[in-house]
C-alpha cells in the first residue's frame, strides 16, 4: 500500500523550569497550520475491518477463457504463454492479482506437471511445454 503524506506546520510555545534540581517542561500553547487537517476518506479502514478488493464481475476461469480465445485468435497456430494471458485479460480487468491468474491457466491445463496441485475440472487448455498454452478443441 503507498503511504500518503500531508504537510502542516506544529507551533509549541513551552518553557523550561528548574526547581530544586528537578527540570520540567512547562508547554503554554500550541498551534497547527493549517488549523484543520481532514484524512482521505479512503486512507484508513475502520477498526477492525479489513479493506475490501472490487469484484470483477466473472470468475477469474472465465476471465482466462475469455483472454484465451482473445489471444489465440491473433496468434500463429494459436499457441501462446501465460504473460500473454495475463497481458490480455490485465488491460480490461487491472486489479487481477498475476499469481492467482497464473495459477488458473495451469489449473486449465492437465498436461501441464504442477496441475496435481491445482485441479478444478476446467480443462479448456493443452500445455504444450515450455511455458507454451493453446485451446482445447472442444472449446474453440
Amino acid at each position: 500500500m503507498r503511504k500518503k503524506g500531508m504537510k502542516f506546520v506544529l507551533t509549541v510555545d513551552m518553557a523550561l523550569e528548574v526547581r530544586n534540581g528537578s527540570a520540567q517542561v512547562v508547554v503554554k500553547d500550541v498551534r497547527i497550520k493549517p488549523p484543520e487537517v481532514s484524512l482521505p476518506l479512503g486512507a484508513a479502514p475502520a477498526k477492525g475491518q479489513r479493506p475490501r478488493r472490487k469484484k470483477v464481475g466473472k470468475s477469474i476461469h472465465d476471465i482466462v477463457l475469455e483472454s484465451a480465445r482473445k489471444v489465440s485468435r491473433n496468434t500463429e497456430g494459436g499457441v501462446f504463454s501465460s504473460v500473454d494471458l495475463y497481458r490480455q485479460a490485465s488491460r480490461k480487468y487491472p486489479e487481477l492479482n498475476r499469481k492467482s491468474f497464473n495459477t488458473t491457466v495451469i489449473s486449465a491445463a492437465p498436461e501441464h506437471t504442477s496441475w496435481k496441485y491445482y485441479r478444478n475440472g476446467k480443462d479448456y487448455l493443452v500445455y504444450l511445454g515450455k511455458g507454451k498454452y493453446r485451446l482445447r478443441e472442444s472449446t474453440e
